[in-house]
């Protein structure tokens, strides 16, 4: 029995030596994705409320970027475009909200790269 385990001594290190960088990519593959995830719905939250706001008859366009920007800065998103259209013929509000996103895994996962999101909402204008 001896002679069985010494030949397995370096069996376990082997196994980790292997399994360990797929399990590093699934690691970070699942953080990326949760913080692409969370930026999308920041994006979309933002957009929302600039849109809401856009959409009351006395308010400017520059004060619904501004709530817009509100929401981004509660979710520490600070590169953002905001794009404030309307109203149009049909009486509708767009809010545009484009977040630049970059990856914080860099090089571990080779098929991330920086991109943009983004989220647009569309409202009736009440004035």
């Amino acid at each position: 029995m001896k002679k069985f385990w010494k030949s397995c001594e370096g069996q376990s290190l082997v196994e980790f030596a292997l399994i360990l960088p797929v399990f590093v990519i699934i690691l970070f593959g699942m953080i990326e994705f949760g913080r692409l995830w969370e930026m999308s719905n920041i994006a979309t939250s933002a957009a929302r409320e600039g849109a809401r706001v856009a959409a009351i008859a006395d308010r400017t366009p520059a004060q619904a970027a501004a709530a817009a920007q509100n929401v981004l800065s509660a979710g520490n998103i600070s590169n953002a475009n905001i794009t404030v259209l309307g109203p149009d013929a049909s009486n509708e509000i767009t809010v545009t909200v484009v977040v630049n996103y970059a990856p914080l895994s860099g090089n571990i996962i080779p098929i991330l790269s920086s991109f943009a999101i983004s989220r647009s909402t569309t409202m009736h204008w009440e004035g």
